[in-house]
């Protein structure tokens, strides 16, 4: 990595940003089940996106706690999935640290996230031109506000709603367990915020929810679950994988 890599302070969560490219010796710092997920992408472009997001991770934790990235423990853990079984999969956790982790890839841009503030998630989206909106995923509220749109706006503003719903349940471990719609984050104008949880109660609330600068085609947003008034976003410019 050619930028230097910034420590996480207290009450602080970090993004860092790259553009995805395919570099076949950057697999000698991922670990055996991550090179094997890796090969299994038939597209180079998604190999490319895999192997970007999992090697910044390792770098940034590893900058994080003096470690060689390949030295770096990430554990994925599923909260829904306990059976023996189970090919490990889900949320990534690194035991031994008070580090949250999360990552996320879309198009050609990868987000890796990392705080000791809470659990974390970060979404970074494509918008999609010329596609069927799945309206489905949006509350009520979000639908009616989005309805009030230009048709030529709209793909921009679901992919708003998309990036934080999707960051949230990410940071909570639920994934795509909980309906999106059950959750009602603010309009794609007004600053991040999550509004309503449908019968979620705390301690999931408060979420310190933020928009990410993504760059052109693109929406983010990173959430981190907690004291909402106390966690830092530190958004780093854009950095080359390497």
């Amino acid at each position: 990595m050619t930028a230097d890599i910034s420590p996480v302070g207290p009450g602080e969560c970090h993004v860092w940003s790259a553009e995805a490219h395919w570099t076949p010796g950057l697999l000698d710092l991922l670990d055996d089940d991550e090179r094997e997920r890796c090969a299994q992408f038939r597209v180079e472009g998604a190999r490319a996106l895999y192997l970007t997001a999992h090697v910044l991770a390792r770098q940034v934790v590893g900058a994080q706690l003096s470690l060689d990235p390949r030295e770096v423990v990430v554990v994925p853990v599923c909260k829904h999935c306990t059976g023996p079984g189970d090919r490990p999969h889900g949320k990534p956790t690194l035991p031994g640290t008070s580090l949250e982790l999360s990552l996320s890839h879309s198009g050609q841009r990868v987000m890796v996230a990392l705080t000791a503030a809470g659990p974390v998630g970060v979404d970074v989206e494509e918008i999609a031109e010329g596609r069927d909106l799945p309206l489905d995923v949006l509350s009520v509220p979000e639908r009616a506000e989005l309805e009030l749109l230009a048709p030529e706006e709209r793909p921009a503003a679901f992919i708003r709603y998309w990036a934080r719903k999707e960051a949230v349940l990410k940071a909570t471990g639920d994934g795509l367990m909980v309906e999106p719609s059950a959750l009602t984050v603010t309009g794609p104008g007004a600053p991040a915020r999550l509004l309503e949880w449908r019968e979620r109660p705390e301690p999931h609330l408060p979420v310190r929810l933020e928009d990410l600068d993504a760059g052109a085609g693109y929406r983010a947003a990173v959430a981190v679950v907690g004291d909402d008034d106390r966690v830092d976003v530190v958004h780093h410019p854009l950095v080359r994988v390497g």
